[in-house]
């Protein structure tokens, strides 16, 4: 019985205390390192609230993807999510870097390995991360593409 009692606190504690965190990233604007075929898989597909299409950069060596929040956030989780309908080792380690600008980010997670198609990939920010800009990097491999599906950040602002 203590054993329920136990979860049921741990969960109630995650739901609220997730409660005050936005999707902040939702319809910001989103940089590709290069497009893919011309711009037919845009950046802004990265965080349109579908998980049905993707976003989609160039095969390069080190292909990123930048999310200008348009303000400075508390940053709390960022989640990646591969697409599901192939191809989900397209995002693979990768670092996951947050900053007021592009050239001073902290980083805030490391992803290792291939992910599997359709996965969710959640990265825990160190507490009090804050920055207007999301920098998504694969750092490893010779020739890559980089194509998520959604980018889901969870902050609040900082004024």
């Amino acid at each position: 019985m203590s054993t329920i009692w136990l979860f049921l606190a741990c969960c109630t504690d995650y739901v609220f205390s997730h409660s005050k965190f936005q999707n902040v990233a939702y319809s910001k604007q989103v940089t590709l390192s290069s497009q893919y075929e011309g711009n037919i898989f845009p950046g802004s597909n990265a965080v349109n609230g579908l998980v049905s299409d993707f976003a989609c950069t160039d095969w390069e060596k080190s292909p990123w993807l930048k999310i200008n929040l348009g303000a400075r956030y508390r940053i709390h989780e960022i989640e990646i999510f591969a697409r599901s309908d192939c191809c989900g080792n397209q995002v693979h380690d990768f670092d996951v870097r947050v900053g007021d600008n592009i050239h001073d980010m902290e980083l805030c997670g490391h992803f290792t390995g291939a992910a599997n198609t359709g996965q969710r990939i959640a990265i825990w920010c160190p507490h009090n991360t804050v920055g207007r800009f999301v920098h998504v990097q694969i750092v490893s491999g010779t020739v890559n593409v980089l194509s998520p599906a959604e980018i889901l950040v969870w902050g609040v602002h900082v004024k």
